[in-house]
């Protein structure tokens, strides 16, 4: 059997990375954007630089319907990234279903335009990857609520619970059936989607955990996995790691073991600073602190494992969805909300996750992302798109 051709995307610019921010109306979607912008922008000093010829050449992403880009090159490790941001309308229940397709349709279109260039006798230079890898779905915690109050009112009576808006039947947990879980399954197969609740100062810090274990457990109810494909591609490198290399885990296990079990590795330390404002605490458990394996957000378990985690960490606030707070629109010189009883700071880990998604999808996952969608979700749209040219030549 012949193998398919395989299509290298150059190398000779920048890396490029694209996310995809989705919501209801009124989750917060357009404030969230606009901080991610200021916050993963370069440092000041490296923006007053003049742009060389190469970048002025570098393509800048153009409207797509009803999808807007916002495309920034910034640094991270080290590397110069080309970023795009893409905004896209409201999510509306009523006409979900339309939104998704076009949704669906607008990532795929992604995918075309690698087909394309792929099919070309003579391509292109300079190709950039233009793939979605990554989707904020945005969760406003005041319709959590209701969800979660419209369940528990329908459960607790049986019948019409007279909230005429929310059919208790479609909920699960604190995520609509035909809204949030639609969202996931439709984009799950093309792209990762990462769960985040918004507004966390609006909200204590037991009502935001509550929501946290909330979602999780509604999209594990919904066996739905949000890091699944990550999860197994990692799978995938470290079974071939150790393959290549059968005597590594036993060096590493050997090294941990010389370790004396009183040593803390440099720079950790269990005191924190009681003193900030809680507006919202994350009180994330420290193998959220950091990756949970060298390559993935977290590592498989055996059910055994999971049972005995379960019993011991019931209290534990789950690792995704993560929380974010946005700064005030009315004092744009201020990162963060000021209120007369205090300061909430979107840098704060004790106020939100934001500084945590930062580093995990931006700068932790990105390589892990981009190899994802180039060699899972495209290969395997890019397959489906020849067999239905195929038949179409057949005919």
């Amino acid at each position: 059997m012949t193998s398919s051709p395989v299509f290298h995307f150059d190398s000779s610019h920048s890396p490029a990375s694209s996310v995809l921010i989705v919501g209801t109306t009124n989750c917060g979607k357009t404030s969230f954007l606009e901080f991610l912008k200021t916050a993963l922008a370069p440092p000041s000093k490296k923006r007053a630089k003049a742009a060389s010829p190469e970048q002025d050449e570098m393509p800048k992403p153009s409207p797509s319907g009803t999808f807007i880009p916002h495309y920034l090159e910034t640094e991270i490790d080290g590397e110069r990234v080309g970023l795009t941001l893409w905004d896209s309308e409201g999510l509306e229940k009523n006409v979900v279903d339309l939104q998704l397709r076009e949704m669906a349709s607008f990532i795929e279109s992604k995918f075309e335009e690698t087909f394309t260039e792929e099919m070309k006798v003579i391509r292109s230079p300079g190709v950039q990857d233009t793939h979605i890898h990554a989707v904020f779905l945005l969760l406003d915690p005041a319709r959590l609520d209701r969800n979660i109050a419209a369940a528990k009112a329908a459960a607790a009576n049986g019948h019409n619970t007279g909230l005429k808006y929310y059919n208790h039947s479609r909920i699960v947990g604190g995520l609509d059936e035909d809204l949030d879980l639609q969202v996931v399954r439709t984009l799950q197969g093309k792209t990762v989607v990462i769960p985040v609740i918004t507004k966390a100062d609006t909200v204590t810090t037991k009502h935001m955990n509550m929501l946290k274990k909330t979602v999780a457990e509604s999209l594990k109810k919904a066996k739905l996995d949000p890091l699944e494909a990550l999860a197994a591609a990692d799978e995938d490198s470290e079974g071939d790691d150790s393959a290549s290399n059968p005597d590594k885990i036993v060096e590493e296990d050997e090294e941990q073991d010389t370790r004396s079990p009183t040593c803390a590795p440099e720079g950790d330390s269990s005191s924190g600073n009681d003193t900030d404002l809680p507006i919202q605490g994350t009180n994330t458990p420290p193998t959220s602190k950091k990756r949970h394996s060298s390559r993935s957000p977290r590592r498989q378990q055996s059910p055994e494992d999971e049972e005995h985690e379960a019993e011991s960490n019931e209290d534990e606030i789950p690792f995704l969805p993560m929380s974010v707070l946005s700064p005030d629109m009315y004092e744009p010189e201020v990162i963060g909300r000021q209120f007369p009883w205090g300061f909430a700071d979107p840098y704060n880990e004790q106020h939100c996750d934001f500084v945590r998604l930062k580093e995990t999808v931006f700068n932790e996952w990105r390589a892990e992302l981009r190899e994802l969608s180039r060699e899972h979700w495209y290969e395997s749209w890019r397959t489906s798109r020849l067999k239905v040219h195929g038949g179409k030549m057949a005919q």
